[in-house]
């Protein structure tokens, strides 16, 4: 009797070996690929980053353009150099004088 009893015993030491790793199979699987995994939470923080990232910019772009909001509206000589550079307005009794460079010819 002895030797099936310890036959016994090695196979129930088995089965839980084989018991135990599925379990562990199954918590290491939902640790890292559910939802709120880790994978999942690695990728969340990486978006995270691009956002932190691009809200800067953006933040940086907002406030350039509020600056040349304000000097739009409050800048009189600002408004007439530009008014000149895009547009070719001239004031009266001025001449233009029309000077080509190289690269236009």
């Amino acid at each position: 009797m002895k030797p099936s009893v310890a036959l016994q015993k090695r196979l129930m030491t088995r089965k839980r070996l084989v018991v135990i790793s599925i379990l562990a199979a199954l918590v290491a699987s939902f640790v890292l690929f559910s939802s709120h995994g880790l994978l999942s939470r690695w990728s969340l923080s990486a978006q995270q980053s691009t956002l932190h990232a691009e809200i800067t910019h953006l933040r940086q772009l907002e406030d350039s353009l509020r600056t040349v909001i304000h000097q739009l509206k409050t800048d009189t000589l600002l408004i007439e150099r530009l008014a000149r550079e895009r547009y070719g307005y001239v004031r009266k009794g001025e001449q233009i004088y029309i000077i080509k460079t190289e690269h236009e010819e």
